[in-house]
Parts: structure tokens; sequence; C-alpha cells
């Protein structure tokens, strides 16, 4: 166990050493580490973390806490584990990984930090893991396994690391906490940080993870969700940023005259003058948002607008007003956020989001679009820019504990009837602020990472097939966390590089799961089969909305095969050109023996049940995708 900390440039890494039971000294002697530790009837365990800085006087100037690494003691044993590694946020891959994988983040410095923990170093070592929030360990042939994760928010990161030898046995497991900041730290302060729960379990690892999920839920006060999820139209994945007024308009026109079952209809990036300025429409918006607001109210929908509000670019007007309150790094330079093609040369920046001015400034922009422009909708994009590191205004604060003050202040801004659509968030603390998440990187009209993004090792990178993985291993957290937003549907074959199966297999999954759905493509174009294959799919998600999936078969295939859904429906897909039988563990026994009707063919389905009906064989065609009703 050590602690990291720092005095302007000079770092220390100080070792803990224990002096009595639960009891550690730092070998710094300026922290106490205690450890209490809790077991149930189930065999599990809660570790309870407490640091105190033990110094007489308050840390000296430019004093700050890295992070604080803790050993696990109670492991699993054995071998032939598999892990299940957690992502950071939205667009962070999150799958199972065997003992030879490697865990390696992108290639470029600033597809890392987009799209990965910026503090967390995936050192892409054979064995060597490192999962946010929670890690789940697996054996497949004795269908026994063991969950740790956070049992809180936290006030700082955590995540664990672990090492698996070449044939699966587990030599550690680290839990970390990112600190990142200079907390209170008065004499025998005590700082309480996130306990970690160690549970062992034997059957399906989904089953398990989805109680996690829920219990955690439950722990952190989730609101209950109403039962009916976002369903609509987003303007991104067909016009991207090349959207106006017309555009928007002639779409509207569509969803009325095609009678589509649309509750909202969201006006995507393209509208602002400038990333930064979201109060000024540029020239493509002559009537400005309220009207198109108002227009969309007028037809009977509501209206969602996106935008990224901590970020801020050099030619806005902000940036120029005030660029005290960008976020600077140690040299006074500004913090690149991000490198977007779309929006111009050059890095779009982050701001600091502990400054008054920005806050400020955050309270005008969205006191703005909710009350006077009327959008009771917003997507709010980018949102891990106000975690990266830099010369903050509140230093007391780490990168965690200011993005959770910000999202309590946006929601004091907006009021409790507005949808916050979270996207590019780190996961674990943004449960609770929001009604609606992303749970993916973007989809994208083709089904495999693009060569360019395979060659600088981006395994985040943007493509249908990769959301998937996530929308399947992260569906459980839908209702327990918030309503799940696997991204948007394309059903489209022109500007779309998929193959009706794969269209197909992207429909089904986001149908099944329940979550928010929304289409995007050019609705003034659709063709009529692909028109039938929107409804179908909306006319499926309107049967799952209200449950909780389960994904099957997250430790056999890095896409998992098949989805359950409490509502009574299995999905099954196979990618492959070959036919295959595919066998799935059943988390519940189907009330029925059959026969049982493929959802989009109406064709029989080829199975095989177990005596108990709690397994099932399913012959499942090349490149082919069936849901059926269980009874």
């Amino acid at each position: 166990m050590k602690i990291q900390y720092r005095v302007l440039d000079k770092v220390t890494i100080s070792p803990f050493y224990e002096v009595k039971p639960g009891v550690y000294q730092s070998a710094c002697h300026k922290f106490e580490l205690t450890l209490s530790q809790t077991s149930s009837s189930k065999k599990e365990i809660v570790i309870s973390p407490k640091l105190i800085w033990k110094e007489t006087t308050r840390p000296e100037v430019g004093f700050q806490i890295d992070f604080l690494n803790l050993r696990l003691t109670e492991i699993p044993q054995g071998s032939a584990y598999q892990i299940f590694r957690h992502g950071y946020q939205s667009w962070s891959l999150s799958q199972r990984m065997n003992p030879k994988e490697l865990d390696r983040s992108p290639v470029l410095k600033f597809l890392q930090y987009s799209q990965e923990n910026i503090y967390s170093n995936h050192q892409g070592v054979e064995g060597l893991v490192l999962s946010e929030y929670f890690v789940q360990f697996y054996q497949s042939d004795s269908q026994k396994g063991t969950l740790i994760g956070s049992l809180d928010r936290g006030e700082f990161g955590l995540k664990f690391e672990s090492k698996l030898s070449p044939s699966g046995e587990i030599a550690f497991v680290d839990a970390i906490y990112d600190f990142y900041s200079l907390p209170d730290l008065r004499p025998n302060h005590k700082i309480s940080i996130s306990k970690i729960l160690i549970k062992p379990f034997t059957g399906l690892p989904e089953v398990t993870l989805a109680n996690y999920f829920a219990d955690l839920g439950k722990q952190l006060g989730v609101s209950p969700f109403p039962k009916k999820v976002p369903k609509g139209w987003c303007s991104w994945y067909y016009y991207y940023t090349k959207i106006d007024q017309k555009i928007i308009l002639d779409n509207l026109a569509k969803v009325r005259e095609l009678n589509l079952p649309f509750e909202f209809f969201q006006i995507d990036d393209g509208y602002q003058r400038e990333i930064g300025d979201w109060l000024y429409p540029n020239e493509k918006f002559p009537g400005g948002m309220r009207i198109l607001a108002d227009e969309i109210k007028r037809v009977g929908l509501k209206p969602g607008i996106w935008l990224a509000p901590f970020l801020v670019r050099k030619k806005s007007e902000f940036f120029q007003k005030f660029p005290e309150a960008v976020l600077k790094d140690h040299e006074g330079k500004p913090v690149p956020a991000l490198y977007q093609p779309l929006w111009g040369s050059g890095y779009t920046y982050a701001l600091d989001i502990t400054h008054p001015t920005s806050q400020a400034y955050l309270e005008n922009v969205f006191t703005t679009i909710v009350k006077e422009w009327g959008y009771p909708y917003l997507k709010l994009d980018f949102l891990y820019a106000g975690l990266l590191p830099g010369e903050i205004y509140n230093p007391k604060l780490s990168p965690q504990a200011r993005y959770m003050e910000m999202l309590a202040l946006i929601r004091k801004f907006v009021g409790k009837n507005t949808f916050l659509l979270g996207c590019g968030a780190p996961m674990l603390p943004s449960v609770g602020y929001f009604d609606g998440m992303r749970i993916s990187c973007d989809v994208a009209p083709f089904w495999k990472p693009e060569l360019s993004r395979r060659l600088l090792k981006d395994r985040n990178a943007l493509c249908t097939r990769t959301a998937l993985i996530n929308d399947l291993t992260r569906a459980s957290m839908h209702r327990n966390f918030w309503l799940n937003d696997p991204d948007c549907l394309l059903v489209r074959k022109k500007q779309n590089k998929m193959k009706e199966y794969q269209t197909k297999i992207m429909a089904t999954v986001m149908a099944l799961s329940g979550g928010m759905l929304l289409v995007s493509d050019d609705l003034t174009k659709l063709e009529e089969d692909r028109l039938s294959l929107m409804k179908k799919a909306f006319q499926l998600n309107a049967d799952c909305e209200a449950h909780t999936p389960i994904p099957l078969g997250i430790f056999k295939n890095d896409l998992p095969e098949a989805l359950y859904n409490p509502a009574g429906y299995l999905g099954v897909w196979n990618e492959t050109d070959q036919s295959k039988k595919i066998r799935l563990d059943l988390p519940k026994a189907l009330k029925s023996s059959g026969p049982f009707f493929d959802f989009w063919t109406g064709e029989t389905v080829s199975c095989e049940l177990s005596q108990k009906k709690d397994q099932i064989e399913i012959q499942v065609p090349a490149h082919s995708t069936m849901v059926f009703a269980t009874g």
C-alpha cells in the first residue's frame, strides 16, 4: 500500500506499514490509514478505508495528493480466470479480457484523454488490467467468480488494477483512489473514501452484475424512472454539423406525415456560432432557436438540443472575454480537451468549472436555453472535460468532486422537469444526476473501426459494432442508474456502409435493451423497407422499455451474442459467415416450450430447451438475428 503526493514539482511515494491490526502508518509519517472490514452471511466483504492527516499543521503551499493505492488481501484463488474490464466514461470500451490480451490505451495522447481516464495508466503489459469503478473475475468452467467494486460515487475516483498470470491466476488486485487535489487536511482530520465490496458468486456473471447495479442505484438514492423512455429523432448521424433551419423543419414535417411514434425531436451540433457561444446561433439558423422550439412543440413533440457545456474554443466570445476562467496548466497555457476537425483547426479547450465566472456563464446558458428558448430536453456532451487536470480556482476539490458539484448546479439551473442526457461522461460520478446516459461510443454508418483508427490501436474507435459491445455489457444499468442511451439507430440504405444484417443486429440490440431510442436518418429519403424496419424496432422497444435487460455471454465473446429482456423477449444474433448453434444459460426459466417465432420474420426458431427450461440451444444462420417471445 502506498500514497503519492507532491509539493510543487517534487513527487514523493510513501509506502504504508502496519502498526496494529487494521491500522497503517506511512513511511513519511504524514498519514495514517485505517481499514475496517465487515462480512455477511453471503460471504460478501465490505472494506471501509479512512485516511488521516497526522501532521500537527496543515500542508505547505503547493502540496497535493495524487493517489492512494490499497493492496486487497481477499482476492479470488485458482486459475483460468478472465476479467470483465469496465471503462471510465461513455465512450470507453467495456468488455471481457483474457490473461494474454493487452490493456492498452490509444497511441495518440489526445485520443487517450478524450476517451479514457487521464489519471489512469493502461500500460499494455500482458496480464495487467485496469478497470474503472468495478471489476469482475470469472471462471467459465466452474461458473464461479468474484465482483469487486465501489459502494459509492465518492469524492475521489476509484479503479482496480489486477495482474493475471498466463494461466489465469490472480497475482494481486489493487484499489486505487484518484485524489489529484488538496483536501482540507486539518490535524487528525479523517477523510472518508469509498467503501469496497468484494462479492463472490456462483452462476451467471451477468446476473451478479445486474444485481450490483441495482443495489448501488438504491444506495445512491436514484429516483424511479417513468415507464416510457424517450423516443425520437436526432440530426447528428446523417447531417453531422451540416444542419440548417430548413433541414430541421423538413424532417419535422416528415415525422408528422409518417405518423412516427416519436416524443422528442433533437437538434444536434451545428446550430451554434462557435463552441462556447451556445446562445448565438449561426447564419444557417436566421430565425433563432426559440422559433424552432416553438415549431417542434406546435406539432406535438418536445424539442431537444445538444451542447458541450465544459468546452470552449479560442474564437468564442467567452474565451476572449474571460480567459481567466479557462482551465490552465502549471505554465498558464490553456488545457486541450479535444481535437475535432469538424470544428476547425486547433484544439478545443476546457473550462475551469470551479471558477465563479464559468459557473455564472453556465447558469446563463442553461437558464436561457430552458426557460427562454423552451427546450425541456438537453444532451450534454464531452463532459469528461470537467475533470481534466489543471490549475483550478478551488484546489480543494478532486476532479470527481468538482464534476459532481457542477452537475448539482446544472440540475438547479434547469429544474427537476428538464430531461438531462449525459454523453462522454465518467460513469459512476454521474449516477443520480442524469435522466439518461450514453453508455457507448458513437455509432457510425459502418460496422467495424476504420483502418486509421485500427493502426492507432484505438480500442474505443467509433463504429457500430464497438458501440453495441458497450450497449450489451452495460445493458443492466438501464433503470438502475438512469435510462440507457445506446446511441442512435441508423436504418437507411444510402450513406450507410453497413450490410442489412448488421443494421438488423443494431435494431435488435437497441430495441430489445428497452433504452432510449432515437433514429438519425434523413426521414425525407428513407426507403420503405427500412421505414418498416424502423417502425418494428420502435414497437419492440415499447414492449421492452419498462424492464432492465440482462446480456448473455459477456465472458464468451467480445460482442455478446444474446440479450434477455424480462418483458419476455430473447434476442440472439450471429455476425459470422457460418451458421452456428448458440447455447445460452438463461437468467430465468422460460414459461413456454415453444414453438417460438422470430419477431422480424414470423418464421419458426430452431431451438432445443433443457428439461428445466433454463438452458436453450438455438441454430442461428450466418449473418442473421432473431428475437422471440419466451412465453
